[in-house]
């Protein structure tokens, strides 16, 4: 899996757990994202909290190639 400029937390634990050794939980996926460069989005939508990891540096990357 590609990190992308937006991604669910089910994304990110998929990308951890692919690249890494490390149990997947809430706290380690967040400092996961957290040393890859992206902040924490969460919006309520339907009374129900949702989590996005948001990176705006991965299109300039894409971009610059």
């Amino acid at each position: 899996m590609e990190l992308k400029p937006k991604m669910t937390f089910k994304e990110m634990a998929l990308h951890m757990e692919e690249n890494t050794y490390r149990l997947v939980n809430k706290v380690n996926v967040g400092l996961y994202a957290k040393q890859h460069g992206y902040r924490v989005y969460k919006p309520m939508r339907c009374g129900k909290m949702l989590f996005f990891y948001i990176n705006e540096n991965i299109n300039l990357k894409n971009q610059a190639k």
